[in-house]
């Protein structure tokens, strides 16, 4: 990247089984490329799954292992030595009692590919366009039904494919193999069979330092088909003998190298610097950036005081900041680096493996009630110890230990001694000043402050801290399977607490008058409500008396 003080060695490959292939071949050694070009029932890959054999054996890729490999290791060993290409069917029907054969119930079409050094140029033709950004499919047109004689063609995205002539819809077949990307395998009336795979550049993953998690995430998005880049600017840190699991190192200033990152939707950033400036600097450089992952490490409570400043100074608006990943990573009580490495390479995944939804689409947010007087208790019972911390602040961890995306915490009386109590926790605090109005001013007020970006909305009681994070996830997996807008948690046919409803009824109980309830929207919907039975009585409990206090007290000491 020259003229911005910033060095990058670049020595990228595209790392895939035809990368892998085309080294072989320039090598001159004698392969088979085997891929799944049909299924028929239940087996353990999918369509275009591919493998490279050798006479020896397998040498990179699956079929889906077991048996099914093992028969492909005998028929690619077959190939080579005749030097002959076929197509096969293996059979994977075997009884359950057998001691060998597969019970998947299916059956799996494999071609065996005994001479892809044929198809040199088309494979060099297709690591170009990779190493380039760009998409196309590999089409391979197999002639004859057993022994075959293959031609492979590649095309970019947005070329007609017509030197293959039309071929039932060809242009219109290879544009939804790139759009839905999804093999095809159309069979033609002349016995031959046309099969398209659509192939992209892997998706590029940007690690912001080089020291130890960087190292360790390199090693591990490198396994996981990541084209991995390391930022720094500490040429003693950013180096091939440091992190040899590169592909690409830069050098330079953390800030201005971020920000000439091409933001692209297969760009990923995990930003593991050294010091919260550079990890500031780098954000800064990306946040707002229609990236499909922003990942960022630190504590709860660096999070939240660089949310503040960034909102403060204007560099990132509150939906913006809510969308970075931080702390970064899937929550797996990680402690090591290299447990932390896994933690954000699992999260990785699941964003990348995901379909077109983003997190922008499906904010879950929570809204925690936390604002009235306890007259029946009489003394905060919000502050009252309860496991290792406080009710509230109990509240707040089963929060964030659920799917949840964002928690906001309402607060009313003592709001001072509350608001300093949990604030190092990754929540927002709102103040009601009309918290003495009842319940749903609260609701309202929490409802005011949410994220434009929410989606669905869980409303939870303050004084159940008895009410952990699994009843929250399950009712946010049970939303997004039912056609229903509301799911009530119940228990033996009584409704109790959390509640969540979709974004869309927010208007509508912002103008429930001052004495209205919650149970309005129930009222007003029923046929939009999906009960989910729990079996957990402790949703129809929350803590108002002293009595409440000692008994659920007791109950957790157990």
């Amino acid at each position: 990247m020259p003229g911005n003080g910033i060095s990058v060695s670049d020595d990228c490959d595209v790392k895939n089984i035809y990368h892998s292939l085309l080294k072989e071949l320039v090598s001159d050694r004698k392969v088979c490329l085997s891929t799944l070009v049909g299924i028929r029932g239940s087996v353990p890959q999918v369509i275009g799954a591919s493998a490279l054999f050798s006479e020896s054996g397998l040498m990179t890729g699956t079929l889906g292992g077991g048996i099914l490999e093992g028969n492909a290791t005998d028929k690619a060993s077959e190939a080579l030595k005749k030097k002959a290409s076929v197509v096969y069917e293996f059979d994977m029907n075997a009884d359950i009692t057998a001691e060998e054969g597969a019970i998947c119930g299916g059956s799996a079409i494999v071609l065996m590919d005994a001479e892809p050094e044929q198809s040199l140029t088309v494979f060099e033709d297709m690591i170009r366009s990779l190493s380039k950004g760009k998409t196309g499919v590999l089409a391979t047109l197999i002639k004859g039904k057993k022994e075959v004689k293959l031609e492979r063609y590649w095309f970019e995205q947005g070329e007609t494919g017509e030197v293959l002539g039309d071929r039932e819809g060809f242009s219109e077949k290879m544009s939804a193999c790139i759009e839905k990307n999804i093999c095809q395998r159309l069979e033609n009336p002349d016995e031959t069979t046309l099969f398209l795979e659509p192939v992209r550049p892997l998706p590029k993953l940007y690690i912001v330092g080089a020291g130890h998690i960087g190292r360790a995430l390199a090693h591990h998005a490198n396994l996981l088909d990541f084209e991995v880049s390391i930022i720094d600017d500490r040429e003693e840190y950013a180096n091939a003998e440091n992190i040899p699991d590169a592909d690409n190192i830069i050098v330079g200033e953390i800030g201005k190298a971020v920000e000439i990152i091409p933001k692209t939707s297969d760009t990923f950033i995990v930003i593991v610097t050294r010091g919260h400036r550079d990890d500031g600097d780098a954000l800064r450089a990306c946040i707002g950036s229609d990236l499909p992952y922003i990942g960022m490490i630190g504590s709860k409570k660096k999070v939240r005081l660089m949310r503040e400043n960034f909102i403060s100074r204007g560099w990132s608006t509150a939906e913006e900041f809510d969308l970075v990943l931080s702390p970064v990573g899937l929550e797996i009580g990680s402690k090591t680096v290299q447990e932390i490495a896994v933690s954000v390479a699992a999260q990785l995944i699941q964003v990348r493996n995901q379909t077109k939804k983003t997190k922008s689409k499906h904010l879950v947010s929570a809204i925690i009630l936390a604002a009235g007087e306890s007259s029946r208790m009489g003394k905060p019972k919000m502050l009252l110890p309860y496991e290792r911390s406080s009710i509230i602040e109990t509240v707040i961890g089963n929060a964030a230990l659920s799917s949840i995306d964002k928690t906001y915490v309402v607060l009313g009386a003592g709001h001072e001694s509350i608001a300093q109590k949990i604030q190092d926790n990754p929540v927002e605090t709102v103040i009601n000043p009309n918290y003495k109005s009842g319940m749903l001013s609260s609701v309202q007020c929490g409802l005011r402050a949410l994220s434009d970006s929410t989606t669905q909305v869980m409303v939870l009681l303050g004084d159940q801290p008895m009410i952990g994070e699994r009843i929250m996830d399950k009712m946010i997996e049970r939303y997004n399977q039912s056609e229903k807008g509301i799911v009530v948690a119940s228990c033996q046919g009584e409704r109790g607490h959390p509640i969540l409803f979709s974004s869309e009824y927010i208007q509508e109980i912002l103008e429930y008058p001052e004495d209205g309830t919650l149970k309005s929207l129930l009222l007003n919907h029923p046929d939009d409500i999906d009960e989910l039975e729990t079996e957990n009585p402790e949703i129809l409990r929350d803590i108002d008396t002293e009595q409440d206090y000692q008994n659920e007290y007791k109950l957790q000491q157990k």
